[in-house]
């Protein structure tokens, strides 16, 4: 059986290749959110805000992962571990229901500091005295569904304990965040991983971006992050037929699920294969079942659909998904390193179409003595282009929504295509099915945690999810532009030539020199804006160089900036 061994901490630790990515993304929208994991409850009955305040403090002294802030140094982005850094806290009375929405809206679009943190808070907002709302917000980069899942179940263990003042009942933990990234990264260094790579260079290897979709709008300079949500519903017939075929092909509605989306976005794009992603909980060990942090991974799926009955497509699908899960290991962001694929925030260099499946979307937080309902998100943002959330419900129905942005698809666009995906899991049930011989193969289960899909910011899968992008080391493929003439405040150029030399080791610039050809990458382009902030006392956008990758138009940029009065 594999196992990870327990690491000692070094004193700032490397980042994920993810939290890495989220870094980036999350500097690049400036002051806009994204990736804020926000959830809100309504609480009928006797509540304690001080024994729910105690319990998030436990919390955050139990998981590292819930006080460890992120500094980027020399090209590199750390993880501080802090030995103490209680969750943010606030107690408002006499809140009327009314302004509920507005409160829970802002505290969804809060931005986190990564650098210093919290990224952690909590509002109790009291109505009255046995009515009150709970907003609790983090950073996905710290934790993702299934770490949420875990922490709603030890909240209300340690609540119900401080309540009735007595200790609580919690295990020890003995896996931390630590662990999980030692074992990721020593996967990675000593070549664990690389027969999963070869598999999916093979599988991938003709593939050079995403499929386009007739259906897109052109894409703006600067997509901003907020998003809507078109919700799909599959009544109880529906969602019994959909069970009847997973029996009948002896898999998992998740399957079936995945093979109706194959179908629809091969009608949509009008192609033989669908390439998609999906979330996964990035867990192959059961030793990190119980961890707290961000190990959402997400794998391709690249099904064949052309001629495919649907009995053939279910079959096609489990095969597909069965190989993914069993190499899963390796980060989205390094695998597209590796097949040498570009990437552009906030564009998906291999398919535009994330999948996420989850069973129980919304479980409320349970509190002793008291009733909880699970509120629908005030706010949502995502980086991705289109993500599809979906899942069995214990009422017998399947629930969740498409998350997308309005920049790239109307709303009347947005319902048109979740009807559409309803109408192709109605026909694939009514398909004549020709009787089964048993056939080998389990039942993929790639479904990560279970949360609810609008009730978090950023609405992507816990994933990750939901969310991918390149490794720090990769360059991004900027957007080409005009390079304006080598103008530029001559203090700003200095200090740029000299922070050039400085991260990318190399002679003084010529204006014509482009930060990513000459070994600059995403991370280190954003600790370039950084430091020359710091330089000209002035906060920088740190997406110039993707934009405007040359050292002249670097200079340009930045004076023109600072001549705008911006700063």
């Amino acid at each position: 059986m594999r196992s990870a061994r327990l690491h000692t901490l070094p004193f700032h630790p490397p980042a994920t290749p993810l939290q890495r990515r989220m870094w980036l993304a999350t500097q690049y929208a400036r002051d806009t959110p994204v990736y804020n994991l926000a959830y809100a409850w309504r609480i009928d009955g006797p509540f304690d805000p001080a024994a729910f305040h105690a319990a998030l403090t436990l919390m955050t002294a139990r998981h590292e992962a819930l006080r460890t802030t992120f500094t980027l140094r020399e090209g590199e982005l750390l993880r501080v571990v802090h030995t103490e850094l209680p969750p943010g806290f606030a107690l408002l009375d006499d809140v009327a229901e009314s302004d509920v929405r507005e409160l829970a809206r802002q505290e969804a679009r809060t931005r986190f500091d990564l650098g210093r943190g919290p990224l952690l808070r909590c509002r109790v907002l009291r109505h009255g005295p046995s009515r009150h709302t709970v907003l609790l917000t983090t950073h996905h980069v710290s934790v993702d569904g299934q770490a949420m899942g875990v922490l709603r179940e030890e909240i209300a263990t340690c609540y119900e304990a401080f309540v009735q003042k007595r200790p609580d009942a919690l295990p020890p933990v003995h896996r931390q965040f630590a662990d999980f990234a030692a074992w990721q990264q020593e996967g990675l260094d000593t070549g664990r991983f690389d027969a999963q790579i070869a598999y999916w260079k093979e599988r991938l290897k003709d593939i050079t971006g995403p499929a386009p979709l007739p259906f897109l709008k052109p894409r703006p300079v600067i997509r901003r992050p907020d998003a809507l949500w078109e919700e799909i519903f599959c009544d109880v017939p529906l969602t019994a037929a959909a069970r009847t075929l997973a029996v009948d092909a002896q898999t998992s509605v998740s399957t079936v699920l995945i093979a109706a989306v194959a179908r629809w976005l091969a009608c949509e794009t009008g192609l033989g294969e669908a390439l998609i992603g999906m979330s996964t909980a990035g867990r192959s060990l059961p030793e990190f079942d119980r961890l707290v942090g961000l190990s959402t991974n997400t794998v391709p799926l690249r099904i064949p659909v052309s001629t495919a009955t649907t009995a053939q497509l279910i079959d096609e699908t489990r095969s597909v998904m069965l190989a993914a899960m069993d190499n899963q290991d390796v980060p989205f962001p390094l695998l597209m390193q590796e097949l040498g694929l570009p990437r552009t925030l906030p564009v998906n260099p291999l398919t535009h179409v994330l999948v996420a499946l989850r069973d129980g979307l919304g479980q409320p937080l349970r509190l002793a003595g008291a009733e909880t309902t699970t509120l629908p998100a005030a706010a949502l943002s995502s980086t991705t282009d289109i993500t599809l959330e979906l899942g069995p419900q214990p009422d017998g129905t399947i629930r969740g929504g498409l998350l997308y942005s309005p920049d790239l698809i109307d709303p009347a666009e947005a319902a048109r295509l979740t009807a559409r995906l309803i109408s192709v899991l109605e026909r694939m049930a009514s398909e004549p099915r020709p009787p089964r011989q048993d056939s080998p193969g389990g039942a993929p289960q790639p479904s990560g945690p279970s949360e609810p899909g609008p009730g978090a910011a950023d609405g992507t899968a816990p994933g990750p999810g939901p969310v991918a992008g390149s490794g720090p080391s990769s360059a991004p493929a900027p957007v080409a532009e005009t390079a304006p003439p080598p103008t530029g405040d001559p203090s700003v150029r200095q200090h740029t030539s000299g922070l050039w030399q400085r991260l990318l080791d190399g002679a003084a610039p010529a204006d014509d020199d482009d930060f990513f050809a000459a070994g600059g990458d995403s991370l280190l382009a954003a600790e370039l804006m950084v430091l020359l902030g710091e330089a000209l006392d002035c906060s920088l956008p740190l997406d110039v160089p993707v934009s405007r990758p040359t050292f002249g138009a670097i200079v340009a940029a930045v004076t023109e900036y600072r001549v705008g009065g911006r700063q």
